[in-house]
């Protein structure tokens, strides 16, 4: 009695599981966003997928394959209709409107982010062109100095990967006529096991 009393109760449970996530499916299907995972390494989608499901958000998160430091694909990735997403069918998805980064560190990168345009006429077509709706979001965590005279008396990440204090401030806050981006968020916290501190950044473009 026992056994066939889990039994049920099993089955019940994986009825309920089903019909949960068969009505998260529903509400994902009017969802207006889609979340990307890019990544230069082939085994990362493998290892996200789990998470995806358990979360029951694999129906709206794809990932990308993807070599940050090629501007010309990072543009396409960014901005194309036709996007080659590796973990599913092609679809067609709309430019990006939140960028999100943690603890990953590419200076030419965020240079291009932040000196993007916001219309293909502004484009100066002698670099990869890439061109960013106004009200993208830009959102950074990352390792930084917590003041403009401090050392980094870590041995990781190394001083070369962590950032400056103001860095991203100045390169997204730039004070002249075209300021692309207004800055929402630029605080310091700490990791809470090493205390190693990290920036909290986020901007948001307005040109």
């Amino acid at each position: 009695k026992a056994f066939y009393h889990n039994s049920i109760l099993q089955q019940q449970a994986i009825l309920q599981q089903q019909a949960k996530k068969q009505n998260n499916k529903h509400q994902y299907d009017q969802f207006p966003l889609h979340f990307v995972g890019v990544d230069n390494h082939k085994g990362s989608a493998r290892r996200c997928e789990p998470l995806w499901r358990n979360h029951m958000i694999d129906d709206i998160t794809t990932s990308h394959l993807l070599n940050l430091n090629k501007l010309d694909l990072v543009n396409d990735c960014f901005t194309n209709t036709l996007f080659n997403d590796q973990t599913a069918t092609n679809e067609k998805i709309q430019p990006a409107v939140f960028i999100y980064a943690i603890r990953f560190l590419n200076r030419k990168l965020l240079s291009y982010i932040a000196n993007s345009a916001s219309r293909n006429d502004d484009i100066d077509h002698e670099r990869p062109p890439l061109c960013l709706p106004i009200g993208t979001i830009m959102a950074i965590s990352h390792f930084c100095k917590p003041t403009k005279t401090s050392e980094w008396n870590f041995d990781h990440p190394k001083v070369s990967n962590v950032l400056d204090r103001d860095e991203l401030n100045t390169l997204f806050g730039k004070k002249s006529d075209d300021k692309k981006w207004t800055i929402l968020k630029d605080d310091i916290c700490h990791d809470g096991d090493h205390g190693r501190t990290l920036v909290q950044f986020i901007a948001r473009k307005i040109a």
